[in-house]
């Protein structure tokens, strides 16, 4: 009987504790804990550029430039050089890396090169070491580097080897590029002892390798969106007439963009040419911005020779961004014949908030064209 009774006790001891810890809850008042505060659009802008970079590309540093080309090969051991590559076309393409020393002293979009391996390496560019690649080791070596994505530069006219390696390296460093470059070097340049008299020469043999090499630049960037890494392209002068056909010919083939951002600068193609093949383009990329100027004389020289309006010194274009750099890009400001400006810090600057996916009217140093101009917007100075 004592037993039960001490059951008993327990049982309603229990009992009411639990009531207790109920009636207790109740009364403690639930206290949800607030949201934070919205961002500012300073402190978004702020987190957005820092979470891009990881590399600041502050110091002077070496950089991997990878290269496909279909230049000719012309040493059995090639090394970065205009001897191991030259200006005629190859059968195939050859692929390699080039270290090359960035100077942190040098000028923004300026290439001091040398090969004096006692030179200041704070002032000068300099190949330091070259890798051969073999078709097989290309994506191996690619996805080693785990890049976030790939800038891929095509040069234009009368650039050599050498010239086209050190212009990627130059744009990415100043860029702050975080992923990485990539150049195809087609076969352009003069032959040695070409004097600069013979220019039209020079432009009618280029433009010849221009074309023939539409077929490797098709296969080549076919195969590179195969790897599902994002792919920034950027193309200079006749480097038009061999990227563009070929961006054309793979959105027969396409069902979704393969580049990023496609940005075209001081295009020499003829504007009905592109005219023609734009709805194509705008299915291979998602955007498409284009720099143009009035005071290019080399475009001038080759509306000349081809007896037709260039892209490059504007004309409109539906639904891709065309941006006149003739107020920054005068001859008189050092910049030779206003054909080089897509390597100057106004299109670095650019270019940054480009790749940073700003649009064209929210960027720095942009205004709007007036009503019924050839272009949409102006590169203020």
């Amino acid at each position: 009987m004592r037993f039960l009774d001490i059951n008993r006790l327990h049982s309603t001891l229990l009992q009411l504790l639990l009531i207790m810890t109920i009636s207790s809850c109740a009364q403690t008042p639930i206290v949800e804990t607030p949201p934070p505060p919205p961002l500012s659009n300073d402190e978004i802008m702020r987190n957005l550029i820092n979470s891009k970079i990881s590399n600041s590309h502050s110091e002077t540093e070496a950089m991997d430039v990878f290269y496909v080309t279909n230049r000719e090969l012309k040493e059995s051991n090639p090394n970065c050089s205009n001897k191991s590559y030259g200006v005629n076309p190859a059968k195939g393409l050859h692929y390699g890396i080039c270290k090359i020393n960035l100077p942190k002293k040098s000028r923004v979009g300026k290439i001091d090169a040398t090969d004096d391996p006692r030179a200041d390496s704070h002032s000068f560019y300099r190949f330091q070491s070259h890798s051969s690649l073999q078709p097989d080791q290309v994506k191996a070596a690619i996805l080693e580097r785990k890049p976030t994505s790939i800038l891929l530069f095509i040069h234009g006219f009368n650039v050599k080897f050498e010239e086209a390696v050190m212009r990627a390296a130059q744009i990415s460093y100043d860029l702050k590029y975080q992923g990485l470059p990539l150049v195809f070097a087609w076969p352009a340049g003069a032959e040695d002892g070409i004097a600069s008299s013979f220019i039209n020469k020079t432009y009618e043999k280029n433009y010849k390798s221009a074309l023939a090499s539409q077929g490797d630049a098709t296969a080549f960037i076919k195969w590179l969106s195969t790897l599902k890494i994002p792919i920034h392209l950027g193309v200079h002068s006749m480097g038009h007439q061999v990227v563009l056909p070929a961006l054309n010919k793979l959105s027969l083939e396409v069902t979704e963009p393969i580049i990023d951002e496609l940005v075209l600068n001081a295009p020499d193609l003829a504007v009905e040419d592109f005219q023609k093949i734009a709805p194509s383009l705008k299915k291979v990329a998602k955007r498409i911005t284009i720099y143009c100027s009035f005071n290019d004389n080399a475009i001038s020289a080759s509306e000349t020779y081809n007896s037709n309006r260039r892209l490059g010194a504007c004309a409109t274009a539906e639904g891709i961004d065309v941006i006149n750099v003739s107020e920054v890009d005068a001859p008189a400001l050092g910049l030779g014949l206003g054909h080089g400006y897509y390597s100057s810090r106004p299109i670095i600057t650019d270019l940054f908030q480009i790749l940073l996916g700003v649009e064209a009217e929210k960027r720095l140093f942009i205004r709007k064209s007036e009503p019924n101009s050839v272009e949409n917007y102006y590169l203020r100075p």
